[in-house]
């Protein structure tokens, strides 16, 4: 997208505005635009496995006897099937973090967790373990291509980007260790327990808590979000809900990545019985509209495709996170696709990029959300800086804080005792 932007000083240079903000119309982006396939570099490639790519770089050493002609012939082999124009081309659902409706600008401030490697990143202070918390770095949130999630799973990932490895399986045991460590540890005093105080809606209905109208809580409750594909972290997915001799013995509907709508789940450590096993239930749905009501010096962790910051509200109001279908964008399957992950995706459909919205008025809305992400007014937006994150009343490491402004008390104690972690270099 920025290299599609459009700049009005060089209009003679063929980058005029065609009336979308880019240089190409949408009917040239919906003819033209590429085709993804994602090589697997990362650690967990969700997203690379679930087309069908591969969940390791193609031209790794499967045994420590690979020769690197061998590796080199496997890369070769990928690279074919990537670049062959008889490989299947599919739509895929791109959702994005949207200002509510009525409103210009989302009305949180994120900041990302910080602290020393280990254990747990939380320091103790008169006596309780409190998050400190950093400005944070990018991406910003704004596309979402594969889950996102609140609670648990969010806060695990915050802890788990501090302690970040070199091989995969290492990766899973810090996993493991953190996960274990959110058990076994009491609350810091700027989190819910739990998902207290967070209320989910659905296209206008109340979806989290579940009989919110009987005096249902979020505290009960672990982790809540929604997947966009139908694979999480080697282990978990969705499928609809259903009885329990469904879920025992039936077949059911997975989370598919092109039906354009969000798959909403929401669970506790009991789910995982009564589902039973990490087949997540899910309900199809068309947006999410999450609300924050902690107050002062609270705020929510959440994750996006693995990536996870804090949000909070400045003046201490209620908050919101708003998610809904922004693209459709065309992807290409890999050989090792499987259908009864994904359902079999439509591959004899004509693909086209879309910018998407029930109006033009919305289509128009992400066209102008996109720009201002690649111009860089996201990230002005929505990052917080040290001095908002302590005059929200949120622990900021010392360090990072300028000396010369006012600073709420409450975080000048949390904070205090906390200058030698922050003086540690940051991880890669």
């Amino acid at each position: 997208f920025l290299a599609l932007k459009a700049d009005p000083a060089r209009e003679s240079d063929g980058l005029a505005d065609t009336g979308n903000g880019f240089i190409w119309t949408d009917e040239e982006l919906a003819e033209s635009f590429p085709a993804f396939v994602q090589m697997p570099l990362g650690s967990a490639n969700d997203f690379a496995n679930i087309l069908g790519w591969g969940q390791k770089y193609p031209g790794h050493k499967a045994m420590p006897c690979t020769s690197h002609l061998e590796s080199a012939r496997m890369l070769a082999k990928w690279i074919s099937f990537a670049i062959d124009p008889g490989s299947a081309v599919v739509g895929f659902d791109i959702w994005g973090m949207m200002p509510q409706e009525g409103s210009a600008k989302c009305d949180f401030k994120l900041a990302e967790l910080s602290g020393p490697r280990g254990r747990t990143p939380n320091r103790a202070v008169d006596g309780q373990r409190r998050v400190h918390l950093k400005e944070a770095g990018k991406p910003v949130p704004l596309f979402v291509c594969l889950y996102f999630s609140t609670g648990f799973g969010a806060y695990m990932t915050a802890r788990f980007q501090l302690n970040r490895h070199n091989t995969p399986i290492k990766n899973r045991a810090e996993y493991v260790r953190q996960g274990v460590g959110l058990v076994l540890e009491s609350t810091p005093p700027q989190m819910p327990l739990r998902l207290e105080h967070v209320e989910i809606d659905c296209e206008g209905e109340a979806y989290f808590p579940p009989r919110r109208d009987r005096g249902t809580r979020g505290r009960g409750y672990r982790e809540v979000g929604f997947y966009n594909i139908n694979w999480q972290a080697h282990a978990l997915h969705g499928a609809d809900r259903a009885s329990l001799s469904s879920r025992l013995c039936g077949k059911r509907e997975p989370v598919k990545f092109g039906d354009g709508l969000l798959d909403m789940f929401r669970w506790k450590f009991a789910s995982l019985v009564k589902n039973p096993g990490l087949r997540i239930q899910t309900d199809k749905r068309k947006d999410m509209l999450l609300r924050f009501r902690g107050g002062r010096g609270k705020g929510i962790f959440f994750q996006w495709d693995g990536e996870a910051r804090f949000a909070f509200s400045p003046t201490g109001e209620d908050f919101h996170i708003f998610v809904r279908q922004v693209l459709k964008i065309p992807v290409v399957l890999g050989p090792y696709h499987n259908r009864s992950l994904t359902g079999g995706p439509d591959t004899s459909a004509p693909v086209r990029f879309a910018f998407c919205g029930e109006t033009e008025e919305a289509r128009h809305l992400v066209r102008e959300r996109i720009l201002a992400n690649v111009m860089g007014d996201l990230d002005k937006e929505l990052i917080a800086t040290a001095d908002e994150i302590s005059a929200a009343s949120l622990p900021v490491p010392v360090s990072v804080r300028a000396p010369d402004l006012p600073v709420a008390p409450e975080a000048v104690r949390a904070s205090a005792p906390s200058e030698a972690f922050g003086a540690a270099p940051a991880p890669a």
